[in-house]
């Protein structure tokens, strides 16, 4: 079972993010912030991270920094509900959805990065 976790300073999106994926048999969690995120990676395996980018204190870029210095087997999907100014140069390898997103496509992006 692939792990993800949900990464986003809206409540009210993560969790039925999360409802939403265990449905498709995925074990999903949920992080309110940059800090919760990475405490939550310290303590647990996760196969996919699915970020928000406009985050207050850590945004997604930094989040995202922050966990690949140590755990470069970890996937990014990124979410944003609009892309302020140019995608920084070394994620542009990282798929994107934007806000709100069809949950049908968050699946189809998590089943083309098993194969």
């Amino acid at each position: 079972m692939k792990k993800i976790l949900i990464v986003d300073d809206q409540p009210t999106s993560t969790e039925p993010i999360a409802i939403g994926l265990r449905k498709y048999g995925y074990y999903a969690e949920s992080a309110n912030n940059g800090k919760e995120g990475l405490l939550k990676i310290k303590n647990g395996k996760f196969d996919y991270v699915l970020c928000d980018i406009d985050m207050p204190e850590m945004n997604g870029w930094e989040f995202a920094s922050n966990v690949s210095l140590v755990y470069s087997d970890i996937n990014f999907i990124f979410m944003t509900a609009g892309l302020r100014g140019k995608v920084k140069e070394g994620f542009k390898k990282f798929p994107f959805l934007i806000k709100p997103f069809d949950f049908e496509k968050l699946v189809e992006l998590l089943k083309r990065e098993e194969v």
